[in-house]
């Protein structure tokens, strides 16, 4: 004879289930089978229900973390420092820096630019008239191998013609938020125009390095960027662009000085962005007379600088000369002086106590294997 369900209950792993849900008196009232499966519907609502609590309560909380998290995005996005915050500097009293006049290591083509702007400052308003009211170009494109000096002019400029002097780098406006680097941009510009147009009287010189970035082909940003970024690049070329004009309407006491590793030729850089700059000019190795003069300047802090030079000129113009042959940089410059310095430190330390040699400078310049024109041009020493 079958057993009802009632009478077997213990049996069912439901039962256990709802034992443990509906409780031990609830269990044992059970007396017949539409007892039992009222009960399983009642425990099935019950299991339901808790089931939606649950869900509501994940949601919630899923909801309330995303929410905060855009708010913490929102506080950094507030709090972040655009470029245009950074002020323009004096380069007045900065010693390292010299102006037209006792600035020997620069090439023609850039003192000529510069010589013209200097001119312009001393010839005043009715020599101006006279002349037809020329103008100085405030707008410059230096291009040029890595080292040689772009952004070292670019301040020599600035002081110069006592400019104030900013300097923005590719890092100030980049971002790889959609939309985001052309607000940068605007920001940076619309920081300039402020600042100029406050002071009329004043000159100002904005140096864009790495200006490759934002003025390459389009054909070259489409093909070469993955996704859609390329939209976004396009977008702050654009900005650049149309600003560059704005800048020569609204701001003539600007001047800005693109720097790019990159050359114009060839379709290296945008045709419409070069058309917007009056002078596009390259900046090569150093010369002889370049590297000569930047090397005297260099040993300034030596020991009895004026009596080295003097005692060796010979030596370090023959040094310059070699220099020359290697196309140094102006890096390269540096590198083999501060490495000159430290093979005296040494000697120093060692317990010699002879002044600055002139050796230092033949071994480090020995010991720079490849210079940045070497390196560019694959020439092994």
């Amino acid at each position: 004879m079958i057993k009802p369900v009632s009478q077997n209950i213990g049996s069912y792993q439901s039962f256990r289930n709802s034992y443990c849900v509906i409780g031990k008196k609830q269990a044992e009232s059970i007396n017949s089978d539409l007892d039992f499966q009222k009960k399983v519907v009642e425990q099935n609502e019950r299991m339901i229900g808790i089931a939606g609590i649950t869900g509501i309560v994940i949601l919630c909380g899923t909801f309330l973390f995303n929410l905060k998290t855009l708010i913490e995005l929102s506080k950094r996005a507030k709090n972040k420092i655009p470029a245009n915050i950074r002020p323009f500097e004096s380069l007045k009293d900065n010693n390292k820096i010299p102006d037209l006049g006792s600035c020997k290591s620069i090439n023609k083509d850039l003192k000529d630019i510069l010589q013209r702007q200097v001119n312009q400052i001393k010839a005043g308003n009715e020599i101006i008239t006279e002349t037809g009211d020329p103008k100085a170009s405030n707008r410059l494109l230096l291009y040029g191998s890595a080292g040689v000096g772009k952004s070292f002019f670019s301040k020599i400029f600035a002081k110069s013609i006592d400019a104030e002097y900013l300097e923005v780098m590719h890092s100030d406006y980049n971002s790889k938020w959609v939309g985001e680097g052309v607000n940068n941009m605007k920001n940076i510009f619309e920081g300039i125009l402020q600042t100029a147009k406050k002071n009329p009287a004043k000159r100002y010189v904005v140096t864009f390095n790495e200006i490759d970035a934002m003025v390459a082909p389009a054909d070259k940003v489409i093909n070469n960027t993955s996704g859609t970024h390329w939209v976004s690049i396009l977008e702050e070329r654009s900005a650049f662009l149309n600003y560059l004009e704005l800048i020569k309407e609204k701001a003539p006491n600007v001047t800005i000085i693109g720097t790019t590793n990159i050359s114009p030729k060839n379709n290296g850089l945008d045709k419409a962005a070069m058309s917007r700059f009056q002078n596009l000019i390259e900046v090569p190795y150093p010369d002889k007379e370049c590297l000569y003069e930047a090397l005297k300047t260099s040993l300034e802090k030596i020991k009895n600088k004026d009596k080295f030079i003097e005692e060796n000129e010979t030596e370090l113009k023959n040094l310059a000369q070699k220099m020359a042959d290697r196309n140094f940089s102006f890096r390269n410059l540096n590198f083999v002086v501060n490495d000159a310095k430290g093979r005296h430190l040494d000697d120093r330390v060692n317990g010699q106590k002879n002044d600055f040699k002139f050796s230092y400078l033949k071994e480090a310049e020995n010991n720079l294997k490849l210079s940045d024109g070497e390196l560019e041009n694959g020439v092994n020493k």
